[in-house]
């Protein structure tokens, strides 16, 4: 197609759309490409199977346009925008997608027929692995069992994409927005979605060894099936409601409320031993007196519950969030509540009555004697004469905590917040703000 051509024909276009007398432009299986089309309207344009390759389509306009099979390799797409685009069978390799816009695309593989004296089909089974697209909007897109190991979408809107059986193995998606995103199926494994908005995400039978999810929220997602035990999940947002959790431990829950409000007098209190609760919300809960030995309470939401005389010996609460929760007299020994959120936490004794005197009463102080607690910010917390042998405080934060006669024998102290080994001793009282221990 000579130079003239393709310029009447995109005037008689770009007259088609403004609703004037003109033409749809229909440049299918044309060769197109090195071309400089700089901010080209080809809005609904036929452009299947066209070759586009190397060409410079900054800001061009390829709305609502068929693209089947076309080849976009190596070409300049720096804010394009594809909303509405049939993408099916695309090729992108080495094309720059910068800032571009393909919302509710569809970007499947896609099978080509062409006429001639070789007729028949080409099934453009497209692969995106390594692909970089950085602030792209893909809202909507289809992506399905599309190939994209190793490719770069950072800082990109994907809300609401189709994703299942997509192969991001290895890739970059931080700071990315995937919320309501379908990943059923999807192969993650070693990917890094650091900082990602996952809310809503359907991620039933996704693969995620080794993946990053520094940072990430997860809030609402469905993890039942999902293994994430090598995934780093430092700083993220997981939280999955009661009603997630298997019926019988609702059950349990159930019967504990009961057994709580009715002083014992109805339901029965809980036994949760060796359960798994990991990143479950069971914020403002009364579990008092529970028994949750060696349970697994992994970066679970567990702000302002009462834990007052239960049991969680050996439990696993490592990046759980016990903001102004209530554990007085709690059983806390050998538990694992690394980098836990303890602000404002009552670790004071608790108060009990005898119960064949009311008027007698006697303390029982929190136990945590060989706890982890490193890197916990216990900024605030009460501990007034808790039990903290042997336990690891490396790198906590004490700051303005409240150690008055706290058992502290063999702790680890060592970087702690404010430097306090000398303040954290028996009888010592909280660092006031312009206080430092030496």
């Amino acid at each position: 197609m000579s130079p003239v051509e393709l310029s009447q024909i995109l005037k008689k276009h770009q007259a088609w759309l403004d609703g004037r007398r003109g033409a749809r432009a229909n440049l299918a299986m044309q060769d197109l490409s090195d071309l400089k089309l700089p901010g080209v309207r080809l809005s609904k344009a036929t452009l299947t199977g066209t070759n586009l390759s190397a060409c410079v389509l900054t800001a061009a306009d390829f709305r609502d346009a068929d693209l089947f099979g076309a080849n976009l390799q190596k070409s300049d797409l720096e804010n394009a925008d594809f909303s509405g685009a049939d993408l099916r069978g695309v090729l992108l390799r080495g094309a720059n997608l910068s800032r571009a816009r393909l919302v509710n695309v569809d970007l499947r593989d896609g099978v080509l027929m062409y006429a001639g004296d070789d007729a028949g089909s080409a099934v453009n089974q497209v692969d995106y692995s390594g692909i970089e697209l950085n602030q792209v909007t893909l809202n909507g897109a289809n992506l399905a069992g599309a190939r994209m190991a190793n490719s770069i979408i950072t800082q990109s809107n994907l809300t609401g994409a189709i994703l299942r059986h997509c192969d991001l193995s290895g890739a970059n998606l931080s700071q990315s927005n995937l919320s309501q995103v379908d990943l059923t199926g999807a192969n993650l494994n070693g990917a890094n979605l650091g900082g990602v908005d996952l809310r809503g995400a359907n991620l039933a039978g996704v693969q995620m060894a080794d993946v990053n999810l520094e940072n990430a929220n997860l809030t609402g997602v469905s993890l039942e099936g999902v293994d994430l035990e090598t995934a780093n999940l430092k700083g993220a947002v997981i939280q999955r409601p009661p009603e997630s959790l298997p019926a019988s431990i609702q059950a349990i829950l159930k019967e504990h409320q009961k057994w709580v409000e009715s002083d014992g007098k109805a339901g029965a209190r809980a036994n949760l031993a060796n359960a798994d609760l990991s990143y479950v919300d069971l914020s403002g809960a009364n579990l008092s007196a529970a028994d949750f030995t060696n349970s697994v309470l992994t970066g679970a939401n567990l702000s302002k519950c009462k834990f007052v005389l239960a049991n969680l010996s050996g439990a696993n609460l490592s990046g759980s969030n016990l903001n102004s929760a209530d554990l007085s007299g709690a059983n806390l020994s050998q538990a694992d509540i690394t980098d836990a959120k303890l602000r404002s936490v009552n670790f004071s004794p608790a108060n009990i009555r005898d119960p064949g005197d009311s008027s007698a009463r006697r303390t029982w102080p929190t136990n945590l004697s060989g706890a982890t607690l490193r890197g916990a910010d216990l900024a605030g917390a009460t501990l007034c004469n808790a039990n903290l042998e042997h336990a690891d405080l490396t790198g906590a934060n004490l700051d303005k905590a409240d150690l008055t006669d706290a058992r502290l024998d063999s702790a680890k102290l060592d970087g702690t917040i404010a430097d306090c080994r000398d303040a954290l001793r028996p009888g010592s009282r909280p660092l006031s703000n312009n206080e430092v221990a030496i």
